[in-house]
């Protein structure tokens, strides 16, 4: 059996775990087999290279394709026998375990992973699980007092961050994701379909979904420049506000020259009519290649929600060093217990 370590891309699971001191009371703890992820990561790793080998078919179309015969309980594929065989005993194994959500996410992050070492694509379209599992953590705080939460992610790429979410939160009863890479778009609904996440996912361009009301929208923001005079975060903001419902909270990952960008104040201005700032949080440089990236945090806002006193602002310096890490949860805590614990509202 290959062992995760090996793989370029794997973050072993201790500094993933790093959060779990101080966020678990929220969260929750999940138990996950190490032994049961590379299980799940050797079949359908396997499936993509003999697809691969033998169908020259492209490793990250593999995936998805290894992922339906899962699925399906049969290897549909015209493969040699003993290629097939093969295949179907590993399937044969998998069925036996009853793994868990998150053993799947992260066995079908690693061959994400490995796919786009293959084609020199960026790992950044991935957003890394501490982020994730940061946002599931403000998520329980924000909606301590409601159950059943529609999830939408507008930017789902290939589905890491809304099923990271789901994963660690009780709270959320649907997810929704929109995608314009086919690729992408493949890959999230076999993370989705492999998870039992249902079937709404939609190939299409962001800007032009409408006829949402969800109840939280997550996103993780490429970086983008000016195009044309425009900035596809603010298009995005303004556009998917009429996506979510009313008191409901946006939390996206946007890069830290947000507020830089020409034309920022006229933005600001939109903001002020149609949402209400709750707060930003810078995370970790370390974290990021290049320009770093903060979770700036806003409510879907009318003349019924109640206005908050005083913006959170927090600067996360790491995730590794549990001790500082310790010191800033405590002062969000400290944040929301001051302004939004006391609301006894729901969504």
């Amino acid at each position: 059996m290959l062992k995760l370590e090996s793989i370029s891309g794997f973050v072993p699971y201790p500094r993933l775990n790093n959060l779990c001191p101080y966020v678990k009371m929220n969260l929750g703890e999940i138990v996950i087999s190490k032994e049961n992820i590379e299980i799940f990561f050797d079949l359908i790793d396997t499936s993509a290279l003999i697809f691969f080998e033998e169908l020259k078919m492209p490793y990250l179309e593999g995936i998805t394709e290894a992922a339906n015969n899962l699925l399906s309980g049969s290897v549909d594929q015209k493969l040699s026998k003993v290629s097939k065989n093969k295949i179907e005993s590993m399937i044969n194994r998998v069925n036996t375990i009853d793994f868990q959500k998150e053993e799947v996410r992260k066995a079908m992050q690693l061959c994400i992973l490995k796919g786009f070492k293959h084609q020199k694509r960026t790992n950044a379209d991935i957003t890394p699980d501490t982020i994730g599992l940061f946002i599931a953590f403000l998520l329980e705080k924000l909606y301590a007092n409601s159950n059943n939460i529609v999830l939408f992610d507008p930017l789902v790429g290939t589905g890491n961050l809304i099923t990271t979410i789901a994963n660690h939160s009780d709270k959320i009863s649907k997810l929704i994701g929109v995608e314009s890479n086919i690729e992408s778009y493949r890959l999230a609904e076999a993370m989705f379909d492999m998870m039992d996440y249902g079937n709404e996912l939609y190939f299409q361009d962001t800007l032009l979904f409408h006829h949402l009301r969800a109840d939280a929208i997550v996103a993780d923001f490429p970086y983008s420049q000016l195009d044309k005079g425009s900035y596809f975060p603010y298009d995005f903001i303004n556009h998917h506000s009429n996506n979510l419902a009313i008191g409901g909270y946006f939390l996206g990952v946007v890069p830290n020259d947000f507020f830089e960008i020409p034309g920022s104040d006229m933005f600001k201005d939109v903001i002020k009519n149609l949402w209400q700032v709750v707060g930003l949080v810078k995370l970790p440089s370390t974290l990021f290649k290049g320009i770093g990236k903060s979770i700036f945090i806003l409510r879907r806002s009318d003349d019924s929600i109640p206005k908050i006193e005083k913006v959170l602002l927090a600067d996360i310096t790491s995730f590794e060093d549990e001790e500082v890490l310790q010191i800033q949860i405590a002062k969000i805590n400290l944040w929301f217990k001051t302004n939004l614990d006391n609301r006894g509202e729901t969504i």
